[in-house]
């Protein structure tokens, strides 16, 4: 099952594995009536809202591995192929689940492996205020050591920065394809 939306309105999302008060800016939230909400799939805190395009596919975890590194490998890589097909050249898989654009991360990606199965969400930043990130979230409690420690607007980008004029309606068509393609349904053996 894969599902894609574009984002109508503002919000906040951390995973069921933090704190939000340690990741968000919960006073902010509760002063411009901005919803926090919690996810099943680990990963930090993020800002949805207009401009950005999130995805979810459920699938048997079909690759037979009990651990996130090959599905990390596998979906990351249809978000890629996403952005290539968007106008977004250069993307790569950086860390455990970020795509990037050089070291800049232009979408976020999280997993959750249970019970045979294995659920995994994106948000992909295609025009996003980046300005909302400093408003609402606090430096992350964890980062990959390729972020050196810089603040949200040195370390992350969108679409449109990187070069896409991409629509949010094209970037969620082309990620419902690529999430939906045969390989990731069954699996693929060189992964």
């Amino acid at each position: 099952m894969v599902r894609t939306e574009i984002a109508r309105e503002l919000v906040m999302v951390v995973s069921r594995g933090r704190d939000p008060a340690r990741e968000i800016f919960l006073d902010r939230c509760r002063e411009d009536a901005v919803p926090v909400l919690v996810r099943p799939t680990g990963g930090g805190a993020v800002v949805l809202g207009p401009g950005v395009v999130v995805g979810s596919a459920l699938q048997v975890a079909a690759l037979g591995c009990q651990f996130p590194e090959p599905y990390f490998g596998l979906f990351c890589g249809a978000v890629v192929e996403t952005l290539a097909e968007c106008g977004v050249a250069g993307a790569a898989r950086r860390g455990t689940s970020d795509v990037c654009v050089g070291d800049r991360k232009v979408a976020g990606c999280s997993l959750w492996l249970w019970r045979g199965r294995v659920l995994f969400q994106v948000s992909v930043l295609v025009d996003l205020d980046l300005g909302l990130l400093d408003r609402y979230l606090r430096a992350p409690t964890r980062e990959p050591a390729y972020r050196r420690g810089r603040p949200h607007r040195e370390f992350i980008t969108t679409m449109r920065s990187a070069g896409s004029y991409a629509s949010c309606e094209k970037v969620a068509v082309a990620l419902q394809a690529a999430l939906a393609a045969p390989r990731l349904r069954a699996g693929a053996a060189s992964v």
